[in-house]
């Protein structure tokens, strides 16, 4: 059945509030046995609605990683947290690959995850690491949403 114009024009409308984002988190230089923490901002504009997850590892000895059997896996937990409605997404700290996937293949989110806009998204990162882990990158990809929630 084809949708009627009105029907139509409601969907495009609903559409044009929507745009595809990426936010990034980033930790420099994540030492043996160490903490960081890192944080993002949700823009004021829009909410946010977080779909995929991806990682990125690298350090001075494979800055590069041309497939996916070269890349680096790191060996340590990350700890997501909501500061606008104060809540953490997991239980306790669990390892990046568990719930970052890569560009190519990325961690789909069994329920989109909304976060409200002026929230902060903070990232605690605990390094179980032999060697220092020169940067990781994580990538929170979903959409602006401009219009109100309920």
């Amino acid at each position: 059945m084809q949708d009627s114009p009105r029907n139509l024009r409601e969907y495009e409308s609903a559409d044009r509030r929507r745009d595809f984002f990426i936010y990034e988190a980033e930790t420099v230089t994540l030492g043996v046995g160490l903490s960081a923490t890192d944080s993002i901002q949700i823009q004021a504009d829009a909410h946010f609605i977080l779909q995929k997850l991806t990682y990125l590892a690298s350090n001075a000895v494979a800055a590069v990683q041309t497939t996916d059997a070269s890349r680096i896996i790191p060996n340590v937990l990350v700890q997501i947290t909501d500061t606008g409605s104060n809540r953490q997404l997991f239980f306790n700290p669990v390892p990046i690959p568990n719930v970052f996937g890569t560009g190519v293949l990325p961690f789909i989110l069994p329920n989109p995850r909304l976060f409200m806009k002026t929230s902060t998204i903070q990232i605690d990162f605990t390094s179980f690491e032999v060697a220092a882990t020169d940067t990781i990158r994580l990538s929170f990809i979903g959409y602006k949403f401009y219009g109100g929630i309920s």
